[in-house]
């Protein structure tokens, strides 16, 4: 014998049950010494503006998107047989997001570093032409220095209906 509709509905705690967005990448709240925002920095490699095209976040999406979509459909039918709060779903979705992010940084290697930004040396200011010497970070891993943009990828969810 079936169950219709209205009765799951009556069995089911609804509240639970919510709409909401996650945003996987780095806020405006995030900079580096001096300021700098870190999102801003990450636009810069991801779409090359001013330095190499070092693209990460889109691969890291594009290249785990069937292990994500396969997450979440599991992840909801299980919410929902088990009658546990959707938004924690997408929080657990936020967290493998981020880590996704954050190993394409660990394993982006190309295009390598300059031998100025591994070796630091004598460069022309652009808006003065006075030569300053840059220090150099000693390595070549590109999107990797600090450590900061590693660090400050962040996911936030938001629910859009109760």
């Amino acid at each position: 014998m079936g169950m219709d509709v209205i009765t799951v509905k009556k069995k089911m705690d609804t509240t639970k049950y919510k709409e909401g967005v996650v945003r996987v990448g780095f806020f405006e709240s995030s900079k580096y010494d001096g300021g700098l925002s870190v999102a801003k920095v990450a636009r810069w490699n991801e779409f090359g503006i001013g330095v190499p095209k070092r693209p990460f976040m889109r691969p890291a999406m594009f290249e785990n998107r069937t292990k994500l979509k396969e997450f979440l459909r599991s992840a909801y039918m299980k919410a929902i047989k088990d009658n546990t709060d959707t938004m924690k779903v997408l929080e657990r979705f936020g967290e493998q997001c981020k880590g996704m992010i954050q190993n394409q940084i660990i394993s982006t290697y190309s295009p390598p570093n300059s031998p100025i930004t591994i070796y630091g040396g004598w460069i022309r200011n652009k808006k003065t032409g006075k030569p300053v010497y840059v220090e150099g970070k000693g390595f070549n891993a590109p999107l990797r220095d600090t450590g900061i943009m590693l660090h400050s990828v962040q996911h936030q969810e938001e629910e859009i209906r109760k």
